[in-house]
């Protein structure tokens, strides 16, 4: 069976309503007090240590990889 894939393009719209939506958020002040930049990258390092072996697939499937490489270049 084949499945029925679509990719939704980014278009020029939906860009300029998150360049909008960022420069808010950045006025405001929110990015700026050092407790929410730490936040930020606590949840980055979880978000990656979550999805690492997904991340070790994708760049083993697009750059040939391997799992040492991946760990040391990226």
């Amino acid at each position: 069976m084949a499945r029925n894939t679509e990719s939704k393009v980014f278009g020029s719209e939906e860009a300029l309503a998150m360049v909008e939506e960022l420069r808010a958020t950045f006025d405001c002040g929110k990015t700026r007090g050092l407790e929410w930049r730490s936040s930020q990258l606590k949840a980055l390092i979880k978000l990656s240590e979550e999805h690492e072996k997904q991340i070790v697939q994708a760049l083993h499937s697009d750059l040939s990889k391997s799992e040492t490489e991946a760990f040391v270049q990226e």
